[in-house]
C-alpha cells in the first residue's frame, strides 16, 4: 500500500511541477542545495494551495499538518495521506503536532510548517512562532526558510476550487537558519525564529519593489 501511495504521489508531483511552470509560470530560486534527508521547512501561509506547491519542488516527500477534522472527508483524506499529511487535534494540538512532527523527522522525511499559524489576510508576513524552531532542534535536523508569493493566485480565498492559470507565482528556499552554540533551548529557539522573520521580511521587501518584467517586442 505504501509503494502505492508513493507512486501515486510521484505523479501527482510531476503533474503539479507542469501545471505550475505552464499555468503560472512558476520560478523557482534556491539559494543552496535542499538536504538529502530530514529538515524543517518553515514557511509563509497564503493560500490552502501552500504545502502542495512547496512540497512539490522537493526531491523528497514532505509532510505537513492538517487538522483531525479533514480524515473524515473521503476525497479530501486520499489527498493527505498521499501526501503525508499529520493529523492535529485541535483539543490538543501542541502535543499532537510535536508528536506527529518528531516522529516523521525521526523517519527521515522532511516537513513543512507555517509558523504564522494561519493564512494572511493583508498579504504581509504575520508574527512567527517558535514551533518550526523547537520541531528542528528536538530532531537534530536543519530548518529550511521559504517564501511563498502570490500562492493566493493559484487558490485564492473565495475559490472553492484552484484555478488553472493566473498571475505569475514564486517560490524562494534560502540557506539553513542554525542558532549560535551554547544558547539555552529556548533562547536557542527563539534566536531562530527571528533571523527567519528578518528573512522573510527581506524577501518580501524585495518582491514588493522589484519591478515586474516587460515582454521583448
Amino acid at each position: 500500500m505504501k509503494v502505492v501511495a508513493r507512486l501515486a504521489q510521484a505523479v501527482s508531483i510531476l503533474i503539479m511541477r507542469w501545471w505550475l511552470r505552464l499555468g503560472f509560470r512558476c520560478r523557482l530560486r534556491l539559494a543552496a542545495p535542499l538536504p538529502d534527508g530530514a529538515c524543517v521547512f518553515a514557511s509563509n501561509h497564503r493560500s490552502f494551495s501552500d504545502p502542495p506547491f512547496m512540497a512539490c519542488w522537493s526531491r523528497l516527500p514532505v509532510a505537513f499538518f492538517a487538522r483531525s477534522s479533514l480524515w473524515r472527508i473521503p476525497l479530501i483524506r486520499q489527498g493527505l495521506q498521499i501526501f503525508d499529511g499529520i493529523p492535529v487535534d485541535r483539543a490538543n494540538p501542541g502535543i499532537s503536532s510535536m508528536k506527529g512532527a518528531i516522529e516523521r523527522l525521526r523517519e527521515g522525511t522532511p516537513i513543512l510548517v507555517f509558523p504564522e499559524g494561519t493564512r494572511t489576510r493583508s498579504g504581509r508576513v504575520g508574527p512567527l512562532r517558535d514551533g518550526p524552531a523547537l520541531f528542528a532542534r528536538r530532531a537534530g535536523v536543519p530548518l529550511i526558510p521559504v517564501y511563498l508569493h502570490r500562492s493566493e493566485a493559484i487558490w485564492p480565498r473565495k475559490s472553492p476550487i484552484p484555478l488553472w492559470w493566473g498571475r505569475r507565482v514564486e517560490v524562494r528556499i534560502g540557506r539553513p537558519i542554525t542558532a549560535p552554540v551554547g544558547l539555552e533551548p529556548r533562547d536557542s529557539d527563539a534566536w531562530v525564529t527571528r533571523r527567519l522573520a528578518l528573512w522573510m521580511e527581506a524577501q518580501e521587501r524585495d518582491l514588493q519593489h522589484r519591478p515586474i518584467p516587460r515582454k521583448p517586442r
